[in-house]
């Protein structure tokens, strides 16, 4: 078994189910508990050790819920055992260490985790909505390099707007748009269902989340909304309950961690990134926790 230490924060109860989810795909047997948590508190010297785990012990259980079947564990409100090949649920196991690992240490040469969790995102935007999505971040893979010629092509997919031919971009790399989802219909006519996207991997998501105004975005570059744009912002960590509502609100259409794996099947994770997530991942493992 691989040596898992405690977090720095001991009082926050999700830094301590991300532990124990950590310690359970590091353990021989697969699985991770109450009392493994509660030897850990004990040793270090912590106070209000059975406060601390029963909190921990209701974050495991409201992951359960919110992730729903492509959660990679079974919880019985004591233990947290893994229910496959961790493989087999590389959203939420990507998201995971995305969340846990400092950002130095996130890097592995020659992927962009910061690319395929924007990717990861687009997925879960696409199935939720049950339509489309295009990958607006840059660098760009999927559409044109420059901000001119990608905004062209968004309004071809899209069918929304016309981007005015001429029109000078400067140097935009992406002007915060991360990604694009729409919900089309058969007639392809303007006035649909349409999020816009921003994606943030790093610990200072929260001073991220006004960076998107869809609005500004439109008036800047495509002639206005036409149609109502949903404001949707993505991270791989977890929220405090306490504190959902407050960041929701600036987030508006507001995906977690639980909430992008609920939407995104493993198998489309690893097509859409030709399986360099299961190589970042063990990469991850393989340095982080020796």
């Amino acid at each position: 078994m691989k040596r898992v230490p405690l977090p720095s924060d001991l009082t926050n109860p999700i830094h301590l189910a991300d532990w124990l989810e950590i310690l359970a795909l590091n353990s021989a047997d697969g699985n991770a508990s109450h009392a493994d948590l509660q030897r850990s508190l004990n040793r270090f010297g912590a106070h209000n050790i059975e406060e601390l785990c029963t909190g921990a012990m209701s974050e495991l259980n409201k992951r359960t819920v919110a992730a729903g079947q492509n959660y990679p564990f079974a919880f019985s409100g004591t233990l947290l055992s893994l229910k496959d090949d961790w493989e087999q649920f590389t959203p939420y196991i990507f998201c995971l260490l995305l969340s846990v690992c400092e950002n130095r240490r996130k890097r592995v040469a020659g992927i962009n985790h910061e690319m395929m969790f924007e990717q990861l995102s687009c997925i879960a935007a696409s199935n939720y909505v049950g339509g489309k999505a295009l990958r607006f971040g840059s660098p760009r893979k999927e559409l044109p390099a420059s901000f001119g010629d990608a905004l062209m092509k968004v309004c071809a997919e899209v069918n929304e707007w016309g981007f005015p031919s001429g029109k000078k971009v400067l140097h935009r790399k992406d002007d915060g748009l991360d990604l694009i989802a729409w919900k089309p219909f058969p007639d392809r006519q303007i006035g649909k269902l349409i999020l816009f996207g921003h994606c943030a991997s790093g610990e200072d998501w929260g001073d991220k989340i006004n960076e998107l105004r869809p609005d500004v975005f439109c008036s800047r570059w495509l002639g206005g909304d036409k149609s109502p744009i949903v404001k949707t912002f993505f991270i791989p960590h977890r929220v405090a309950l306490e504190m959902w509502d407050y960041h929701a609100a600036g987030a508006k259409l507001f995906f977690d961690r639980c909430r992008i794996a609920y939407w995104v099947s493993n198998e489309e994770f690893s097509n859409a990134t030709n399986a360099t997530n299961v190589r970042w991942c063990e990469r991850i493992f393989d340095t982080v926790w020796k």
